[in-house]
């Protein structure tokens, strides 16, 4: 191949793909207000589903609900859950308004107790760098996000109100927004995959999440925190963010209980207590009900979480592992993204809608020792593309 005239046409495609992805990174940012609620509607669509066919195979005495009654409860467990979060978050923000003035002068307290276990001048070098922090700000700055999260979920619940009742008509419809049979076939599948992976994980981190806000609830109502409802939501949320989230989850109540109480007790019952019990929930439990990895790079996943957090806030953080699945499914599809698939995924093995294509088409009845020798084959043809790609690039 001739290195001083590259191929025009991969060229076009390279700089093409940049512009759309230069495009749509700002059609995010610009779009965030409409957009965001759009995202969740989705999220939770996806949830829905996954609830109702877990309700459709659930045996009662022989007896399994039909699908209208599987989807009627559904909708009715998620709206009500919304309905639960946003009564939380709009019955706390006076609460947590109104104990502001008392929690100054905790910390007050707190402060000359340091300085006399401390010494006056580690305190003083603490409060020099920390006397430009307005407190006040932040917390009013934290009520007007639950102001807002509290209108954001009453939109997201009509939205989905009206989506879950077009439920089968989306899900006949969107395959046909393409033009041949075959690119119908493609889209199927791509839309398969990245609800399957979605629902995975919205399955999974919402049973478990809601394990864990109950624990903590429960801990925290009995050793009396301040805002136990309100902490332990955000105890439920923080376990949709990745790798931080359980240090969010541990650490906010616990900094609320050393204010609060004039004894380590309550402190150390929160942190060890509920600590002790999260890392069972996440250690134990979630490992054994997910099944299959994503396929996510720690590293990439990090990287997510700060991208959609820049672009989205706080509800970037909560939508940055969905939002990394569907990416992943998308660039894999295309030639000059799927580099992009490559460096998400944690090991580099990718599977695009023509992979799954072949898949069918050679479909064998199963034998014994069989899916060993298949599994290594689409190993081996995988890696045999990305060393093409790879000689084609350099060349």
């Amino acid at each position: 191949m001739n290195i001083e005239n590259p191929p025009k046409t991969s060229l076009s495609t390279w700089f093409f793909a940049l512009g759309i992805m230069a495009i749509s990174v700002g059609v995010l940012w610009v779009g965030r207000g409409f957009l965001i609620p759009l995202a969740i509607t989705g999220l939770l669509f996806i949830l829905s589903s996954a609830l109702v066919e877990k309700i459709e195979h659930t045996n009662l005495f022989g007896w399994s609900p039909p699908a209208w009654l599987a989807q009627l409860l559904s909708v009715i467990v998620v709206i009500g859950t919304l309905m639960v979060l946003g009564l939380i978050v709009s019955s706390s923000a006076d609460d947590v308004q109104n104990a502001l003035p008392k929690y100054q002068e905790r910390l007050l307290r707190l402060s000359e107790k340091l300085e006399a276990f401390l010494g006056p001048r580690i305190v003083a070098a603490v409060q020099e760098a920390t006397k430009d922090i307005d407190v006040g700000a932040w917390v009013a700055a934290a009520l007007g996000q639950l102001g807002g999260a509290a209108s954001l979920l009453g939109l997201v619940a009509l939205y989905l109100v009206f989506l879950v009742t077009e439920r089968t008509a989306w899900i006949e419809k969107l395959p046909r927004l393409a033009a041949t049979e075959q690119e119908t076939r493609r889209t199927q599948k791509v839309l398969t995959r990245i609800s399957d992976g979605v629902q995975q994980y919205m399955w999974v981190n919402a049973v478990t999440s809601a394990m864990s806000g109950v624990v903590a609830f429960a801990i925290f109502s009995w050793v009396g925190l301040d805002f136990a409802s309100l902490l332990a939501l955000t105890v439920f949320i923080a376990g949709f963010i990745p790798n931080i989230g359980a240090f969010i989850a541990i650490a906010l109540p616990s900094l609320v209980a050393i204010i609060q109480f004039d004894s380590l007790t309550p402190f150390l019952i929160v942190l060890f207590g509920y600590g002790c019990a999260d890392q069972f929930i996440a250690n134990v439990i979630q490992p054994s009900m997910q099944g299959r990895s994503l396929n996510l790079s720690t590293f990439m996943v990090m990287v997510s979480l700060t991208f959609w957090a820049t672009l989205w806030g706080g509800i970037g953080a909560f939508l940055a592992i969905p939002m990394m699945v569907v990416s992943m499914v998308i660039f894999a599809e295309f030639p000059a993204t799927r580099w992009i698939a490559v460096l998400l995924s944690g090991d580099g093995q990718l599977k695009d809608s023509s992979d799954l294509d072949e898949q069918d088409q050679n479909a064998e009845p199963a034998q014994p020792g069989r899916s060993k020798n298949a599994k290594q084959a689409a190993f081996d043809a995988e890696m045999e593309q990305l060393r093409t790609e790879f000689e084609h690039r350099n060349d």
